[in-house]
C-alpha cells in the first residue's frame, strides 16, 4: 500500500511519466479490447452462416459418390467399385447422424429429418441391390436400381432446399451484421478520437509543467552568460526534480556573483603579483644567457700551438702541397674556434669544423684512427650552439680509441627522422660503465660543469659541458643519449627537434 501511495503521490517526474503513461496505455487498451470482442462476435457469427453450406455440400457430394459406385457395380459387378461402395456409404452413415446438429430454422430442421430418412432407405436399398448382385437376381437389382435413383434424386432437391432456405436466413443475418459492424465503426472512432484527444490534453499538460520552469533556467543561464545577474529568481510550485534544480540554480547564481566581485577585489594584486613573475622570468633568462656564454667561454689554446709546431716541422720534412693543405685545415679550425660563441650555428658548420680537425689528426696519427662520415644534407640548415660536435669527436679519440693498441675508428653520421635532425658521434674504443653515464649526465648545474667536466686538449670543452649548453638552448632534456659498455664503444646521439625557421640549405629557408 506504502509503495501505491508513493507511486502516486507525484513528487517526481519518474512518478508523474509513470502515471501519465499508464493512463494512456489504459485508455488505448480499453478500446482495443472492445473492437477484440465485437470482432471476434461478428466472426463467430459469420463463420456458422457459412459452415453448415459447406456441411450439406459435402453430404451432397457424398450422396452422388455412393450412388455412383453403386450403379458402376450393378452394372459391372467390379471390386473396386463395390470397394469405394462399402467405404462412401459408411461415410454417409455417419454424416447424416450429424447433420441435424446445429440447426434453429424449423423448416429446415424438418427437412434435415427428411433427408437423414431418406438417406437411411437409400442405404438399405442399396445394400438389397448389392445382395441380389451377387446372387444374380437380375429382377431384384433392376428395381433397387429405380429406388436409389429415385432416393438419390429426391436427396439432391431436399438439400438444395435447405441449401436454399440457409441462403435466406443467412441473407437477413449478412444484413443485421452489417448494420451493427457500421455501429461499432463509428463506436470505435469515437473511441479513438476520445483517447486522442485526452492523450494529447495529458502530454501538452506534462510538457508544459516540465518545460516551462526548464525554458525560465535556460533563459536565465544565458542571461548569466553575458554577464548580467540581475535578473528574477526562477520559481517552480511543483515539488519535484526541476524545483531541486531551480533552487540549486539560484543559489549558484548567487554564489557566482558573490565570487565575481571577489575576483574583482583580487584582480589588482594578481596583476602586481603577474607583473613580477615576468620581472622573475626574465631575470632567469638573462641568467641562462650568462651561464651559457660562460659555458661557452672555455676555450684551451694549447693543442693549437702543439699542432702549428708540428706543421712547422712537417713542412721542413716534406713537400709544400701537403704542408699546405695541413695549414688550410688550421687555419680553418683555428678560426671556428675563436670567433664569436653567442650565436647559433649550423650543422653544416659544424660538420665541415669536424672535417677540418680530423685532417689535422690524420696527419698527427697516420693511420691510427679511421674517420667515416655519412651526412644528410637535408638537414644541413639545422641551428645548434657552436663547438658542440668537435668536443664530442676529441672525446672520442681521446678518451675512446687513444689506448688502443691496433687503433680506432670514429664514425659521424646525421640523418632526418621524423620530427627531429639526428647525429651520431660514435667509437669503438674502450667505452663507459652505467655509472660514468650517469655521472656525465646528471652534469647539469652551471658549477658542476665548470668544476667537474673534462676539458678536450683543442676547445677545452668537456662532455658535460656539452651536454648542459645543449640543455639550455632547446629547453629539453631529452635532447643527448649516451649508449655505451665497457670494451664495445661509445654511442652518442643528439636528436635536434624541427622548429620553424630552423632548417636551412645553403642560406636559403626550407619552406
Amino acid at each position: 500500500m506504502k509503495i501505491i501511495d508513493r507511486l502516486f503521490s507525484l513528487n517526481t517526474i519518474r512518478r508523474k511519466m509513470i502515471v501519465y503513461f499508464l493512463v494512456t496505455i489504459l485508455l488505448i487498451s480499453i478500446v482495443s479490447i472492445f473492437t477484440f470482442i465485437m470482432s471476434s462476435k461478428f466472426m463467430k457469427k459469420m463463420e456458422s452462416m457459412f459452415v453448415y453450406g459447406v456441411v450439406l455440400t459435402d453430404l451432397s457430394e457424398t450422396v452422388t459418390k455412393v450412388n455412383t459406385n453403386l450403379n458402376n457395380y450393378l452394372s459391372t459387378k467390379h471390386s473396386d467399385s463395390l470397394n469405394n461402395y462399402l467405404r462412401y456409404s459408411d461415410e454417409l452413415r455417419e454424416k447424416s447422424k450429424d447433420i441435424n446438429k446445429g440447426l434453429s430454422y424449423d423448416e429446415n430442421r424438418l427437412l434435415i429429418k427428411d433427408i437423414a430418412y431418406m438417406i437411411e432407405t437409400y442405404l438399405d436399398e442399396a445394400d438389397k441391390g448389392i445382395a441380389a448382385k451377387r446372387g444374380r437376381n437380375i429382377d431384384e437389382y433392376l428395381s433397387v436400381y429405380t429406388t436409389t435413383t429415385k432416393l438419390e434424386r429426391y436427396i439432391d432437391e431436399y438439400i438444395n432446399k435447405v441449401n436454399f432456405n440457409e441462403f435466406n436466413r443467412n441473407t437477413k443475418d449478412y444484413l443485421n451484421i452489417k448494420e451493427k459492424l457500421k455501429i461499432l465503426q463509428q463506436l470505435n472512432i469515437i473511441l479513438i478520437l476520445d483517447v486522442i484527444i485526452l492523450t494529447i490534453l495529458i502530454i501538452y499538460s506534462t510538457t508544459y509543467k516540465m518545460t516551462e520552469p526548464i525554458i525560465k533556467l535556460s533563459h536565465n543561464a544565458e542571461e548569466i552568460a553575458k554577464g548580467n545577474f540581475d535578473i528574477d529568481e526562477v520559481i517552480v510550485p511543483t515539488n519535484d526534480e526541476i524545483k531541486v534544480m531551480a533552487v540549486a540554480f539560484n543559489k549558484m547564481k548567487s554564489n557566482i556573483k558573490e565570487y565575481i566581485k571577489q575576483l574583482r577585489n583580487t584582480a589588482q594584486m594578481e596583476a602586481k603579483l603577474m607583473d613580477q613573475e615576468l620581472q622573475n622570468l626574465k631575470m632567469k633568462n638573462l641568467l641562462n644567457n650568462a651561464e651559457l656564454q660562460a659555458l661557452q667561454s672555455q676555450i684551451n689554446p694549447h693543442f693549437l700551438f702543439n699542432t702549428l709546431n708540428a706543421g712547422v716541422q712537417l713542412a721542413m720534412m716534406e713537400g709544400a702541397d701537403t704542408t699546405s693543405n695541413f695549414l688550410e685545415n688550421m687555419s680553418a679550425l683555428f678560426r671556428y674556434n675563436i670567433k664569436k660563441l653567442d650565436n647559433p650555428v649550423t650543422l653544416k658548420e659544424e660538420i665541415e669544423n669536424i672535417k677540418s680537425y680530423s685532417e689535422l689528426l690524420k696527419v698527427r696519427f697516420g693511420d691510427f684512427i679511421d674517420f667515416e662520415f655519412s651526412i644528410d644534407n637535408d638537414i644541413s640548415g639545422l641551428f645548434m650552439p657552436p663547438l658542440i660536435l668537435q668536443p664530442l669527436v676529441e672525446n672520442a679519440c681521446i678518451h675512446g680509441v687513444g689506448d688502443l693498441e691496433d687503433g680506432g675508428k670514429v664514425r659521424i653520421v646525421t640523418r632526418k627522422e621524423e620530427g627531429y635532425g639526428q647525429i651520431i658521434i660514435e667509437d669503438n674504443g674502450v667505452g663507459m660503465s652505467r655509472q660514468d653515464i650517469e655521472k656525465v649526465l646528471k652534469v647539469t648545474t652551471q658549477s658542476k660543469v665548470l668544476q667537474k667536466a673534462k676539458k678536450g686538449h683543442t676547445t677545452g670543452i668537456g662532455l658535460g659541458n656539452v651536454i648542459h649548453r645543449l640543455h639550455l638552448y632547446f629547453g629539453r632534456k631529452d635532447i643527448v643519449q649516451i649508449i655505451s659498455e665497457k670494451g664495445m664503444g661509445t654511442k652518442i646521439i643528439i636528436n635536434i627537434p624541427f622548429k620553424n625557421k630552423d632548417i636551412l640549405t645553403e642560406g636559403e629557408e626550407i619552406r
